[in-house]
């Protein structure tokens, strides 16, 4: 066989087995990948119906920015992810992932599209759940809890796409906005406070000018809970009065709960034990990096008392939910 002869024969196969893969469907992944907005679609007068009540084919657009720095985009699939669902029922329906993806809204969704956000291991930001739903105006609700049954609970947004914008032309469509928090995994914590040495043995009130400090602007912690220790067994000796918890203000001390152990007893405020809830203290650019905490203690002191006096705040690790915490102490004097 003659060499061109034979360039034709390849040729004509390498043909045949590209025809051959497209109707197999080898590439419609890649097509999906990059697929753009459609804009051939026209809307009837039925179609127009159904979209206001929610039904339809839409397309979704995802962006997420860093909630204290607006212009810094975050990147999908490694900042955080995002996940499209429709729910009937109890049962969660994966409908995609990312930006620039098309997702039917059938009557058993109920007109609701629901958005779920989470950040990747290894990633040091929160969900800003609160931002989010303010943002978003189609956010009737939101849950948080394990939507795929990996034992991790996530951020669920429960989109209205009832009453939407309708284009004259092509498929419908939908951004979501959203944030997220950077967290300070070097949060300083508290200022140092000198002993008070000399309270005497009348009872008296004394506050003391604690507050914690960032580590940088732009970046946050989640608080869970706070306390007070008192190392002593006689509760006649020290009594809570108020402590300043930031976004909080002065909580009175028949608000916090008493634990007792063998050497002391403590008063605890319980915030939220888990990212929903919680309470993020942010540093924004250029605002005092000082949060009050002043702690006010009623004192009714006996001779050559020295009591030990301990502050913590407990708050979350970003991504994992662990607790960590801060803490300083001082001493309590006759």
């Amino acid at each position: 066989m003659k060499k061109g002869d034979r360039n034709i024969l390849l040729g004509v196969a390498i043909i045949a087995c590209i025809v051959g893969a497209w109707y197999m469907g080898v590439f419609d992944q890649f097509i999906t990948g990059l697929q753009q907005k459609d804009t051939t679609k026209i809307i009837t007068d039925d179609d127009r119906q159904n979209y206001l009540n929610g039904l339809g084919r839409w397309y979704l657009i995802e962006s997420c920015s860093d909630s204290l720095d607006p212009a810094t985009t975050r990147t999908s699939a490694t900042n955080y992810k995002l996940y499209w669902y429709t729910r009937q029922g109890s049962a969660w329906l994966y409908k995609g992932t990312g930006t620039g993806v098309y997702v039917t809204l059938e009557p058993a969704d109920a007109g609701y599209l629901w958005v779920v956000m989470s950040i990747p291991s290894g990633q040091a930001f929160y969900v800003d759940y609160q931002k989010i739903v303010t943002t978003n105006q189609y956010i009737d609700s939101y849950l948080y809890t394990d939507v795929d049954g990996d034992g991790v609970k996530e951020f669920a947004f429960q989109y209205n796409m009832k009453g939407q914008q309708l284009p004259s032309s092509g498929y419908p469509s939908i951004t979501f906005y959203g944030f997220i928090t950077t967290y300070d995994a070097s949060f300083t914590g508290f200022n140092d406070l000198t002993n008070d040495t000399a309270i005497g043995q009348t009872t008296n009130t004394q506050y003391y000018s604690y507050y914690l400090s960032a580590s940088a602007a732009k970046k946050g912690i989640a608080i869970w809970k706070v306390e007070v220790k008192i190392t002593t067994t006689d509760e006649s000796k020290v009594k809570l009065k108020k402590l300043n918890v930031p976004n909080i203000g002065y909580l009175d001390g028949s608000a916090f709960d008493k634990i007792y152990t063998a050497t002391d007893y403590r008063y605890v405020y319980t915030i939220a034990r888990s990212f929903d809830g919680a309470n993020y203290v942010t540093l924004a650019s250029n605002a005092n990096n000082r949060f009050d905490m002043t702690l006010s203690l009623e004192y009714t002191l006996a001779n050559s008392d020295d009591i030990l006096i301990t502050t913590t705040v407990y708050y979350l690790v970003a991504q994992t939910e662990a607790s960590t915490s801060c803490t300083e102490s001082f001493y309590a004097q006759e």
